[in-house]
């Protein structure tokens, strides 16, 4: 049970969302991400504590696997890893976020080797869950220079991912 009042950070400002507009592949533990990633750029100045993040499939896998949540390995001070950016909104339904810290790809060529933090659910070559869900509540941070993102274990997984987050000042 979290301690986090995310209405307070949502009515200041502070709380964001990214979802995939359309359907995206997962990968692999690597440098080269698909799907979606949420990046915080070193020297940021702030600390992106995930409260939600969750995978629907929109296909059914063609053999079993694990859908993960995956982070770097360690931060890094190299620059914003290339790719393909999409959208930040605001958590209050006012729109499109001009002034979230975090960066969110659904491609990018990573600076660092991600790891497997926390397995979403699995599936078989003939169902798949509907909705997966990891709910941090704040106890996942990415730190400046790190990421986040939806990985697989196995098999690729195909579908909608999205991440809600609050940005607080790194110090």
């Amino acid at each position: 049970m979290s301690n986090m009042d995310v209405a307070s950070y949502n009515r200041q400002g502070k709380m964001y969302f990214a979802c995939n507009q359309a359907n995206k592949a997962t990968t692999a533990l690597s440098t080269t991400a698909t799907g979606l990633i949420l990046y915080n750029p070193w020297g940021s100045g702030y600390k992106l504590l995930v409260v939600d993040a969750r995978f629907a499939f929109s296909a059914v896998p063609t053999a079993a696997g694990a859908v993960m949540l995956s982070m770097g390995n360690t931060p890094s001070v190299a620059s914003t890893p290339a790719g393909t950016a999409d959208t930040i909104w605001k958590a209050d339904g006012s729109g499109v976020s001009t002034t979230s810290a975090a960066r969110v790809f659904t491609i990018a060529t990573t600076n660092v080797v991600n790891v497997y933090v926390a397995p979403l659910s699995v599936a078989s070559s003939t169902s798949a869950s509907a909705d997966l869900s990891k709910l941090p509540e704040g106890g996942l941070i990415v730190v400046p220079g790190n990421y986040i993102m939806f990985s697989h274990v196995t098999t690729v997984a195909t579908g909608i991912g999205s991440f809600l987050w609050v940005e607080v000042p790194e110090k």
